[in-house]
């Protein structure tokens, strides 16, 4: 649902796209999705994080600004893969940078933020199949924004 709206944010040529947002009922819902899925990531090395608790579901390790960059991040992942570009060392990598050294996130939290970007990314990607190729105009726009390490 809000994948539509961040693809299309990239088809308007010529105009910077606002910021998209994303709304909070969406946001929520993939949080609790992240949630219901957690034990499907690695929270320790190889183990797989426990699965979620009730007081989790209650009151989550991340807040929904939180969730809605990890899926911001997936579509930008989705959309720099679309277009040829290293999504994982330009998008992933630098959002998992951010939460261990600056915000200082568990691995549970960082699995987490890792679920829903991944849940996002798969949405997008899947959207994109029936957009046909990148173009050239959309690919140099995105190659601007996305970090360079």
């Amino acid at each position: 649902m809000a994948g539509l709206v961040l693809v299309g944010a990239f088809d308007a040529a010529g105009q910077e796209p606002a910021p998209p947002t994303i709304p909070d009922v969406v946001v929520l819902r993939m949080l609790e999705l992240g949630l219901k899925n957690i034990q499907r990531a690695a929270c320790d090395g190889f183990n797989p994080c426990e699965p979620t608790t009730p007081e989790e579901l209650e009151f989550p390790p991340i807040t929904l600004d939180q969730a809605r960059t990890a899926m911001l991040t997936g579509t930008r992942t989705a959309l720099a893969h679309w277009c040829g570009l290293d999504g994982d060392r330009r998008s992933v990598l630098p959002m998992t940078r951010h939460l261990r050294k600056v915000l200082r996130f568990n691995n549970r939290q960082i699995a987490l933020m890792a679920i829903i970007h991944g849940i996002q990314q798969s949405a997008i990607a899947e959207q994109l199949k029936s957009k046909g190729a990148c173009d050239a105009a959309t690919r140099a726009k995105l190659d601007a924004q996305l970090p360079k390490s």
